[in-house]
């Protein structure tokens, strides 16, 4: 028995238009087989899924270790039958064209060490037709930030840190730049509940809304929000829930070379062989990317490297010598 209530949720109405277009496509094409997999229907796994089992118009047509395909429950007359009559009922448009998904540079993930699993969500989330939010949690060394720094490649992208919304504002900067990305590093950082809040309205409804002044309007934003933070202590439960959540764990020394030396050749113009040099002089000294990152900025030969490290340690926190 189908619950049709899920018309009323545009992503999901959105989702059984397109399998419906894809199996009459199929149909008309004389196939034989009437299923589906979601990149066939621009759709997520977690929404097919209420789809399948809390309204129960799809079904699941066949899965594998590898595959998973869906076909519709019910005849599909009966579906373009409701679909008409809540359109007709509710004034609904006609089903819009996915917007385009840009295409990845050809290097994009080149510089991220393993996380396969966690880049297909990602890439998966970039081509949503809605907006799919998610939060790396983790210590440094994992990795957080080198993802982020690659989402800020594309266009349409905004980097912001805790720093640069406590002094601007979380508000402003979206309201001014209007990021189809908007990521956020260190987001256990962020405390101003004015911050906190509009972050809240922009991942729950795609608004943003602007009181000062005597002026009060609403502004509509489009953006999918890309976060790391250290800790998700501190953060409201409320906000957490608009997350899709990857706890993330440090890299062991062998992987963070590897890593440091792809950042520092593929990112920042340093030849190999000084590369591995640094990354290997930083790792032992309990450094971090970035610690590698200002390095190379920094020292042009071995000689430099050796140089500036011992300067480093000299002036490091007495615990960390």
């Amino acid at each position: 028995m189908v619950d049709w209530s899920f018309l009323k949720d545009p992503k999901l109405r959105g989702i059984v238009e397109r399998a419906l277009s894809h199996v009459k496509k199929l149909k008309a094409e004389g196939k034989s087989w009437e299923d589906f997999e979601l990149h066939e229907v621009k759709a997520q796994w977690w929404d097919v899924r209420k789809l399948v089992y809390e309204y129960g118009v799809f079904e699941v047509a066949y899965k594998s270790s590898s595959h998973t395909f869906y076909k519709f429950a019910v005849p599909l007359e009966e579906v373009e039958r409701a679909l008409a009559e809540y359109k007709l009922l509710e004034g609904v448009p006609e089903l819009e064209e996915v917007e385009k998904f840009e295409e990845l540079p050809p290097d994009f993930w080149d510089v991220i060490e393993g996380y396969d699993d966690v880049k297909e969500v990602f890439l998966a989330s970039l081509k949503a037709r809605e907006p799919v939010h998610i939060l790396l949690v983790g210590p440094p060394s994992t990795g957080k930030t080198l993802i982020l720094a690659e989402i800020e490649r594309l266009k349409g992208s905004v980097f912001i840190t805790a720093g640069t919304a406590t002094k601007v504002g979380i508000r402003d900067i979206i309201v001014e730049r209007r990021p189809r990305y908007l990521i956020i590093d260190e987001l256990d950082k962020i405390t101003d509940p004015k911050d906190l809040s509009v972050l809240l309205t922009l991942m729950e409804s795609g608004r943003v809304i602007v009181a000062k002044h005597k002026e009060h309007r609403e502004e509509r934003v489009k953006a999918w929000v890309f976060a790391a933070a250290n800790t998700t202590r501190g953060l409201p439960p409320e906000l957490l829930d608009r997350f899709q959540i990857f706890h993330l764990r440090p890299y062991d020394g062998e992987t963070l070379i590897r890593v440091v030396v792809k950042c520092l050749t593929k990112r920042e113009g340093v030849q190999e062989e000084l590369a591995r040099y640094i990354a290997e002089r930083v790792v032992a000294m309990g450094g971090t990317v970035r610690d590698a990152i200002r390095l190379a900025r920094l020292a042009a030969t071995k000689e430099d490297v050796d140089r500036f490290v011992a300067i480093l340690r000299k002036y490091r926190h007495p615990l960390l010598q």
